[in-house]
């Protein structure tokens, strides 16, 4: 079940609130506790509290992600790109049939 957390105007202010939302629960999650699981146990507002309500920290906490991200290679994207031939590039060819 999907709830409403706010409404943006463009691409940006996507990328900021879902990524201030990540770092968020990237921060006070559980090991291997669900988003679903966390936002019920601290409760939606407390989380448009601190992305929503308060600007500086919502940037504060998209500046961390991106911190963290920063030197993040996708393997997929690796794997995909590799224009060797390779076995693993077999994955995503497109099977005649």
């Amino acid at each position: 079940m999907a709830q409403f957390f706010c409404k943006v105007a463009n691409d940006d202010e996507v990328m900021e609130y879902g990524g201030a939302f990540i770092q968020l629960y990237r921060e006070e999650g559980y090991y291997l506790e669900r988003t679903c699981h966390y936002i019920e146990r601290v409760g939606l507002e407390h989380v448009k509290k601190q992305v929503l309500e308060d600007a500086s920290k919502r940037k504060a906490l998209y500046e961390r992600l991106l911190f963290a991200l920063q030197n993040y290679k996708d393997p997929w994207a690796e794997i995909f790109e590799d224009k060797s031939g390779g076995t693993l590039k077999r994955e995503f060819e497109i099977i005649k049939v």
